[in-house]
């Protein structure tokens, strides 16, 4: 089958990255609005209720104003913002956890997870559904990222920085107000009786993600056999994730665990290290791929019934 596809925002960064993957696409023809008219709010109307998929890249509101145009019962959305991603009417678009491939293959209002959320939820939402995870646990959330995680007004920044500049944002904390747009969708997804402390970093590279939770043994419900474990159960046929043995050491260098290892492609490496009743659960993906833009064309295969694989390196 052919899907048509238009991309609402294509010129921001996660518009782009939608784009080079859907034009290497073998089931895709991606519709594009002649430079000439692409002003012109008729023919944006129009195109978004002719294609079979509309993906959205835009800011909250404008993803709530353009799908307020989509009148046609049949196009499928999928939205990168942040505005659906807790909306009952809309299904989360991560199809590894549980229970919502099959809700992702029938709706046709999906939204985009949120890169950090991607690697938070895939580490602890097995770990709850197990029972291992109390769902009133204290969690903390640490993640580094590429400045690209904020757009091209960041990425310019960063890009133009003298030497001092540069080493000043080597690594930068971000969102100390403790408010981060991506704790509703953290909480909820997972089922947490209270948002997580989470407090980003940016580090002064242009793409890749590291997420990371600690957890004490003693206030979980198993050890940490227990929590590989059950990732493993999670995750064992899926072509997208790789979990790494407990304390595996072969991905360091030096004893570092970079953040760029899977940058290009749409997979995701998870990792469990532990000592001492002490469990350190870490994420590693590409905040453009499976943190977004590889993540939207996964959710279109799913949706239209295409191997997932289509399309994405893994």
């Amino acid at each position: 089958m052919t899907v048509t596809a238009f991309i609402d925002g294509q010129y921001g960064t996660t518009g782009l990255q939608i784009q080079s993957r859907l034009e290497a696409h073998p089931d895709v023809e991606l519709l594009s609005i002649p430079e000439a008219q692409k002003k012109d709010p008729q023919l944006r109307e129009t195109y978004l209720n002719r294609a079979d998929v509309v993906f959205l890249c835009l800011p909250d509101e404008a993803s709530r104003a353009a799908v307020a145009l989509i009148s046609n019962p049949a196009t499928v959305i999928i939205d990168a913002s942040s505005a659906f991603r807790v909306d009952p009417a809309w299904v989360y678009g991560v199809p590894e956890l549980a229970g919502l491939r099959p809700k992702i293959q029938t709706s046709n209002r999906i939204a985009n997870p949120g890169c950090y959320p991607t690697g938070m939820t895939l580490l602890t939402a097995p770990l709850v559904a197990a029972g291992l995870l109390p769902r009133a646990y204290p969690l903390t959330v640490q993640a580094i990222t590429g400045y690209s995680g904020g757009g091209k007004a960041m990425i310019a920044d960063y890009q133009g920085f003298d030497r001092d500049q540069a080493e000043t944002a080597a690594a930068r904390l971000k969102n100390l107000d403790l408010n981060h747009k991506h704790l509703p969708e953290m909480q909820h997804i997972v089922g947490l009786d209270f948002a997580p402390v989470f407090v980003p970093t940016v580090g002064n590279f242009e793409q890749g993600m590291l997420v990371s939770i600690g957890l004490h043994e003693a206030a979980l419900s198993g050890s940490a056999e227990q929590v590989y474990a059950a990732l493993a159960e999670a995750y064992q046929a899926e072509p997208f994730i790789t979990l790494f043995p407990l304390n595996d050491q072969s991905q360091l260098q030096d004893g570092f665990l970079a953040p760029t290892h899977c940058n290009g492609t749409n997979r995701i490496e998870l990792f469990v290290f532990s000592a001492e009743q002490r469990i350190y659960l870490v994420a590693r993906l590409d905040n453009l791929g499976k943190g977004a833009s590889g993540a939207a064309v996964q959710n279109m295969n799913c949706r239209f019934g295409l191997p997932e694989t289509t399309g994405l390196v893994g």
